[in-house]
């Protein structure tokens, strides 16, 4: 009969603070099981960031004037 060893506690992340997890640890925990424990189950909120629809509009004029501009290579 072999007993087999509890598995290791993955630390949780903590929002506005860095944590840092070793290559070696997650190696050991096994990348797939590290990301189904860290990785988040529902999309981040995005906060509002207080643009107006003139200031929004205008923004994605510039990103849609970048996309040309990069597809066209300038």
């Amino acid at each position: 009969m072999t007993i087999s060893p509890a598995p290791e506690l993955i630390p949780p992340l903590r929002w506005g603070q860095l944590t840092y997890y070793s290559p070696a640890d997650i190696k050991r925990w096994g990348v797939q099981h590290f990301l189904d424990v860290v990785s988040p189950t529902e999309p981040l909120p995005i906060p509002d960031l207080g643009f107006t629809a003139e200031e929004n509009a205008r923004m994605d004029d510039l990103l849609r004037e970048e996309r040309t501009a990069a597809v066209r290579g300038l």
